[in-house]
């Protein structure tokens, strides 16, 4: 018997149990009330794997959690951030229940993770929200891949100021700050922040969020990049990371793409 055919004879015998497993977990998915969330999942993060996409696990309980459950129904018909972006949101802002100060978010687009926040927040705040509703401003050499492609262009990501202020008019203690960053900044320069969120995308309105908001921000508060570990946004990236060069916060990159900085004093 050669080692071609042994090898042979293996592989066949390993295609057969993959088959036999794939059809095991397809019967128990469709046939078996116990197992059929167990053999979805194994079906989807197979397929989720092949992709480079991620399965959160049936028993992760933060979807579960009553202020998301309620937000999330709130929000089901708003496009804009994803949920595990939006739990997240949540959380820090819980985190900071004793710590004084307004919510700042710079990116508002159609309100999404405005209410996520709102509708989490433990004690009562303002929230300051800034945004042209014309898109974005015009990328920088910044902003560009290591391809040296732009994957944005002036304009993207517009939206109907409209829409955004219907969505929060439930609200009353919510202020627009309508404009280009940082020409509306002034407006809340006697201000003081515990959270600010920063989503727009591109390197030059990011550093100047940042230059503004972080002397305003409160000891112990938070400021959160939403877009600093995407791909399509380098530029937010690299904002964050000069900025923070040399200065005590260090940045912490979560799996969600965000990035949460714990102001030091």
């Amino acid at each position: 018997m050669t080692a071609e055919f042994l090898s042979a004879v293996i592989r066949t015998h390993t295609e057969c149990w993959r088959i036999q497993v794939k059809l095991r977990d397809a019967a128990l998915a469709v046939f078996s009330n116990k197992r059929r969330g167990v053999a979805w999942y194994k079906i989807a993060q197979k397929k989720a794997d092949r992709y480079g996409f991620y399965v959160y696990s049936s028993h992760m309980v933060w979807k579960d959690q009553p202020f998301f459950r309620k937000a999330l129904q709130r929000v089901k018909n708003i496009r804009g951030i994803p949920d595990p972006r939006a739990f997240v949101l949540q959380s820090c802002l819980r985190s900071i229940e004793r710590i004084d100060g307004d919510v700042a978010e710079c990116g508002v687009r159609q309100g999404r993770s405005t209410i996520f926040m709102l509708m989490s927040d433990l004690r009562p705040r303002h929230y300051h929200l800034f945004d042209s509703f014309a898109g974005l401003s015009e990328p920088t050499a910044e902003d560009r891949k290591r391809n040296g492609q732009t994957p944005w262009k002036s304009g993207d990501l517009s939206t109907d100021e409209r829409v955004a202020r219907e969505n929060i008019s439930d609200f009353g203690n919510t202020t627009f700050h309508v404009g280009w960053i940082p020409e509306t900044f002034p407006s809340v320069a006697d201000r003081r922040f515990a959270l600010v969120h920063i989503d727009v995308d591109l390197y030059e309105p990011t550093r100047d969020a940042l230059a503004f908001f972080y002397d305003r921000v409160c000891a112990h508060g938070i400021i959160i990049c939403d877009d600093y570990g995407s791909a399509l946004c380098p530029g937010a990236r690299k904002a964050f990371d000069h900025f923070f060069e040399n200065r005590p916060e260090g940045i912490i990159e979560l799996p969600t793409g965000q990035a949460i900085v714990v102001k030091a004093s």
